[in-house]
């Protein structure tokens, strides 16, 4: 019996001779750049550019940063401050210069709740319209996920869409949930996936993180300490606080900045629905005392003429605040001589009743609740 087996056509010469058509545009692959091709010359290296100040001395543009403290340290409180100083277009925070107004999106990674008040507060030491913020800063009440695709992936397209400046995540930890915090590996991906969100808009990251039990350092893997650009680190009680820098890459290290935090209740215009209670925050502030040489032989002059001075003041300090001329000329008719006066009007800035929003030659200040009774509306 004669089994027949079908044989396949054999390809004619042209079939052999002739090349596939070549795939559609959108299926074709971009093209590998080489490492040789991303070689660059020292000469060449005036095209990647130096690092420009978001808040000078603190954080910088288009870098990874870290800010880390033990719990209760006031972090968010720094935080919120940078945040709102740059979108507000504030022309320093705290004494530090910002060369141009900023777009921020704050991860409240624990939650948005007490947000409110704190921003208004800062608002409403600062002269400035919390309305002001609107477009400029963004609160993103729940974590992104640095070990997860898909957050990844969103996280770029949001800071892409806001063509955000900054990226606040509060707190890191909350941000990468199922990596272990101690391991190099684990946090090298979480490192990565920030690198691939600053790349995308440009922008800084700011990670909020807490300290290690035994010291300042970020808790878990160094992993980070050597990878961001900025490494920050604050410690903090009974309302006093110091940043100290331990780390810029390119710029001078090592220093303290020394703030303290001034008990505010906002008026009840911003926030109406909310109780007293709602409303009662802090707010960090530079704290220029620590720095300030000298000690009053007259303190118990200055103590009494700081009185006068807030009694003046309460009944002719608006909360859109007033010049110091005009609060010179205000202490004058009351007879207070200069001298007097300038040591009296320091004594209330320090103590955080008054607060400067202008600047050394132009000042401006605006009240605090420090200066209203107990009880009397804000």
């Amino acid at each position: 019996m004669t089994v027949s087996i079908p044989v396949s056509p054999q390809p004619s010469f042209d079939d052999w001779g002739t090349p596939p058509e070549p795939p559609d545009d959108e299926e074709r692959q971009p093209e590998r750049t080489t490492l040789r091709q991303r070689l660059l010359s020292v000469s060449d290296l005036r095209l990647v550019g130096s690092v420009e100040p978001l808040i000078s001395g603190v954080l910088y543009r288009d870098t990874l940063a870290q800010l880390s403290g033990a719990p209760g340290s006031y972090k968010s409180f720094a935080a919120g401050g940078m945040a709102c100083a740059l979108a507000a277009g504030m022309s320093n925070w705290e004494g530090h210069r910002i060369p141009r107004r900023a777009k921020v999106v704050y991860v409240a990674a624990e939650g948005a709740t007490g947000l409110r008040a704190r921003f208004i507060a800062w608002c409403e030491l600062s002269g400035v319209d919390p309305t002001d913020l609107d477009g400029w800063l963004y609160i993103l009440p729940c974590p992104i996920q640095l070990g997860n695709l898909l957050d990844i992936s969103d996280a770029i397209d949001l800071v892409q869409d806001i063509d955000a400046d900054l990226l606040i995540l509060d707190t890191r930890a909350r941000c990468t949930v199922g990596l272990e915090e101690n391991s190099a590996t684990e946090q090298g991906k979480a490192i990565h996936a920030a690198e691939k969100i600053q790349a995308a808009a440009g922008c800084t990251i700011l990670g909020v993180h807490h300290s290690s039990r035994a010291g300042t350092a970020g808790r878990g893997s160094n992993s980070w300490d050597g990878a961001v650009w900025s490494d920050l680190r604050l410690e903090g009680s009974e309302l006093m606080a110091k940043m100290h820098v331990e780390k810029h890459k390119d710029v001078p290290a090592g220093m303290d900045y020394h703030f303290k935090l001034i008990e505010h209740v906002v008026t009840s215009k911003n926030m109406p629905e909310a109780s007293e209670q709602q409303r009662h925050t802090l707010v960090l502030v530079g704290n220029d005392s620590m720095s300030a040489g000298g000690v009053r032989t007259n303190a118990l002059a200055v103590e009494k003429n700081a009185s006068r001075l807030m009694d003046i003041l309460r009944t002719k300090l608006t909360t859109d605040g007033l010049s110091g001329t005009s609060i010179r000329e205000l202490a004058e008719e009351a007879g207070l001589k200069k001298t007097p006066y300038y040591e009296a009007l320091k004594l209330l800035v320090d103590r955080g009743a008054l607060r400067n929003t202008g600047t050394d030659k132009r000042t401006h200040y605006v009240r605090t609740a420090a200066l209203w009774t107990e009880g009397e509306e804000s």
